[in-house]
């Protein structure tokens, strides 16, 4: 392991919208398989939005990947969607952990409005709808903490002058969630843990194929 790239994959914890958060389980599921091709690192990072840019800057730094891929949950979203925009607004319509609401507050005084994703999102939405996993590309990644992650290691990648392929998945609630607390009048759109942990591993190699033919 120690001559290949590394790849660095992120995920939630729980927080008031998903107290199992699936984007943290995923990253359980991607640990529990073979990666020949690359060295796996898997980040589990807090709903808290102070504490973001340095976890993400450490993270880069340390691991310098090839890749970097993070993961959040949307509810509400029947596909698995590859993000394409990271916009400089923190917009909070649910608190994070720490019981941050914030109003239009910039993710970077005087950042960039925006930062493009620089993941082929388009081959990995055809290869995922291949796959028979319903999938998108979204050009808005909210004003949460999902958006803030995807402009924050963009930034960072750009600040620090990194090679890194950098993208954003945002994935449905589990089955079980919607079950264990929706009430039936306000069902939400679900999909099975395996078929997202799925989807996050061709998502991946994906990215990896991209960034070693461009090597």
């Amino acid at each position: 392991m120690a001559n290949l790239q590394t790849v660095v994959v992120t995920g939630y914890g729980s927080w008031a919208m998903t107290e199992a958060n699936p984007s943290a389980q995923i990253l359980a599921g991607l640990n529990e398989r073979s990666w020949e091709d690359c060295n796996l690192v898997t980040l589990e990072v807090p709903v808290v939005t102070d504490e973001l840019y340095d976890r993400v800057e450490q993270a880069l730094l340390t691991h310098k990947p090839m890749v970097w891929m993070s993961i959040g949950v949307a509810p509400g979203s029947p596909a698995i969607r590859a993000e394409m925009t990271g916009t400089n607004w923190r917009h909070f319509d649910v608190p994070d952990n720490a019981g941050a609401r914030l109003s239009g507050v910039p993710v970077v005084d005087q950042g960039p409005a925006a930062y493009n994703a620089n993941f082929p999102n388009h081959e990995i939405v055809a290869a995922l709808k291949a796959a028979g996993i319903p999938a998108t590309v979204s050009y808005t990644a909210s004003t949460h903490m999902c958006n803030q992650m995807l402009y924050t290691s963009s930034h960072l990648i750009e600040r620090h002058s990194l090679r890194t392929r950098c993208g954003f998945l945002h994935v449905p609630l589990t089955p079980e969630h919607v079950a264990r607390q929706s009430p039936p009048e306000e069902l939400q759109a679900s999909m099975g843990l395996e078929m997202m942990t799925e989807a996050a591993a061709i998502a991946l190699k994906q990215a990896i194929l991209v960034m070693k033919a461009a090597a």
